[in-house]
């Protein structure tokens, strides 16, 4: 295959930038061949920009009528339209590259998985930040054990502040109805996506969420996150898009060290002997006779790599690399949000994995008050 085929599904703001970087020349083993533009300024737009020959469908049922031009469908739609694009994408015999997230409920993106295992086509989300050379160091260093027993983590991020003009920027955002939830379901992804590819799932969650904090809906615009793991590790994961200074801090304190990212910089420091061996052994009363050793890295501000995303997507499918983001991330991931909004709808705390089903009805539940 001298280029994998894309199909793209949704040619909103970050449809089109991707639209662009597959006919520009950007991506290498991959070019876009079909699109589908609903509206006419959508058609007018792909048109003006996209090259002649691309084939334009209004509606994704016409492009499915036509499956022949296409290698992979590119789903970048409102959230809860992607289960049944994926599924329908897979029973073709498609790939499916899913901009975030898999879907609004753990029910939804088990059913991507269980279609896309089906067809034995590859199934991938769009975690970029995985791509990120601080996120890659930070994985780096857990894989290492240097770090030794994780003991403790927190993590607050309000970097993806949104004006009440962004949440009216479509009629289906910031909504049960619309989203299937608020920040979670979507800023939080990403942010999620690094924390469960860092320590992966928790067992237990407790959530503390002020629904509309910030702004006249219904759904989260902050969470607070308490999480217990499986061998004693605690957790706090704060999100907010509702504060205006932006704040990116990851704290991980282990027996053996404590990394610590603030932005776009990282600091070790590695203990000389394990603190909890030294805790037991030592005749000192505190830390006085342990040893320090600390380093800091600085990396700069880096693009966002999309563009390298697609590039190891089609190297996956002809079997050159792996998936930097496979499917089954997105469900990982809406286990820990669902999971969130579980806890603070119940005002309990919430076991991993959870009940789909006890969700599904949850969330219905949620749709309806909203709608009132």
């Amino acid at each position: 295959m001298e280029n994998l085929r894309f199909a793209l599904v949704g040619t909103g703001g970050m449809g089109r930038k991707y639209a662009m970087m597959l006919t520009d020349g950007s991506v290498k083993g991959a070019m876009l061949t079909a699109v589908v533009c609903r509206k006419e300024e959508a058609k007018q737009w792909a048109k003006n920009q996209l090259p002649a020959d691309m084939k334009v469908y209004s509606s994704a049922d016409e492009l499915f009528d036509e499956p022949d031009g296409y290698d992979a469908v590119l789903i970048v739609t409102p959230h809860k339209t992607h289960p049944d694009l994926a599924v329908k994408a897979f029973s073709l015999g498609k790939h499916v590259f899913c901009d975030k997230p898999a879907g609004v409920s753990v029910g939804q993106a088990q059913r991507m998985e269980a279609a896309a295992k089906e067809s034995g086509k590859l199934y991938a989300m769009m975690f970029h930040q995985r791509k990120y050379d601080k996120h890659i160091r930070m994985k780096e260093i857990m894989d290492s054990g240097d770090l030794g027993k994780i003991e403790r983590v927190m993590l607050v991020n309000s970097r993806y502040y949104r004006t009440a003009h962004y949440h009216a920027s479509g009629s289906w955002r910031s909504s049960w109805a619309g989203e299937g939830g608020g920040a979670l379901i979507n800023q939080g992804q990403h942010i999620l996506d690094i924390w469960q590819w860092l320590f992966g799932l928790p067992t237990k969650i407790y959530a503390n969420i002020p629904f509309g904090k910030y702004n006249n809906f219904q759904v989260d615009d902050e969470a607070t996150i308490m999480m217990n793991y499986p061998d004693g590790m605690s957790a706090v994961f704060m999100l907010s898009t509702g504060e205006a200074v932006w704040e990116e801090r990851m704290e991980i304190v282990g027996s053996r060290g404590t990394l610590l990212m603030e932005d776009n910089k990282l600091t070790l420091t590695i203990y000389g002997e394990d603190s909890r061996t030294y805790g037991k052994n030592s005749l000192d009363n505190s830390r006085n006779k342990m040893t320090f050793s600390t380093t800091t890295e600085e990396y700069s501000l880096e693009a966002e790599p999309y563009v390298e995303m697609f590039e190891n997507f089609a190297a996956a499918v002809t079997g050159k690399e792996s998936l930097t983001a496979p499917g089954h991330a997105g469900t990982e991931v809406l286990q820990i949000t669902n999971g969130a909004y579980l806890s603070a709808w119940k005002g309990e705390t919430v076991t991993l994995p959870i009940d789909a089903d006890e969700y599904e009805k949850e969330l219905q539940k949620q749709i309806e008050q909203e709608n009132k």
